[in-house]
């Protein structure tokens, strides 16, 4: 199974810096966003960090040596990443979003902590894997989306797990089968808390190279006013 992919990773217009890292591996088929939280110290060396450890991770890996377990790859990150950034910054550490697919076969493994995304467009079906690691999703578990009038706006931002924070980590690993024209999409919360997921939609599944695609969401998440860090990341099954 043949795979084209491009990344992008924008500032915006609003944040001084960007603390939004990327992976893509095309000998391992394997995909990766990380957002470093900014409410912390060292945000940007956080996410940065996480891609270092996932390509170290992979170095001396025969592309055609399946690693499904994410999981354990993304705890092993978390113990290095919360001894770092306590040495770092002391009375906070760091810490980051971490949403990272590998493709094998003709099956994609998510692992996933945070607000960052992974998408899959199947035909016409498109549907967001992951869940978001949030003040917000928690409260619409709990009270439901018909009160979601009800939330602080800040609960939408307000990560509930990450990487990097805590000594125990609790990491969503998930799997699907896909096929031959599916494309995948892995985002931060600067691309689809700003632009509306039908909009995405319609740009992912529009006749466009992989590079093209990531150009428009990242120009149409700018256009709504870019007020926090974008990073798309795009694959194609071919």
């Amino acid at each position: 199974m043949h795979i084209s992919s491009y990344g992008i990773t924008h500032q915006g217009k609003v944040r001084r810096s960007n603390q939004d890292a990327f992976l893509i591996d095309d000998a391992h088929n394997i995909f990766a966003v990380a957002d470093g939280l900014g409410g912390l110290p060292g945000g940007a060396e956080a996410s940065t960090r996480i891609i270092e450890l996932i390509k170290r991770a992979y170095k001396h890996i025969d592309a055609e040596e399946e690693r499904a377990d994410l999981s354990e790859l993304v705890i092993e990150i978390n113990r290095v990443l919360r001894k770092e950034g306590n040495v770092a910054y002391p009375a906070t550490g760091f810490g980051s979003t971490l949403t990272m697919n590998q493709v094998i076969g003709d099956q994609l493994f998510i692992a996933h902590v945070g607000d960052s995304a992974t998408y899959h467009l199947h035909d016409d079906d498109f549907n967001k894997l992951t869940t978001d690691h949030t003040m917000e999703q928690s409260f619409i578990e709990r009270i439901g989306q018909a009160d979601s009038a009800m939330m602080p706006p800040e609960y939408s931002h307000t990560l509930t797990r990450c990487v990097g924070q805590n000594q125990e980590l609790h990491v969503d690993q998930s799997r699907c089968t896909i096929a031959s024209g599916d494309r995948l999409l892995l985002c931060t919360d600067g691309l689809n808390k700003v632009v509306e997921e039908s909009k995405i939609h319609t740009i992912l599944k529009s006749d466009a190279s992989t590079q093209t695609i990531c150009q428009r969401l990242v120009g149409l998440a700018i256009a709504e006013g870019g007020p926090d860090n974008i990073t798309a990341v795009v694959a194609c099954i071919q």
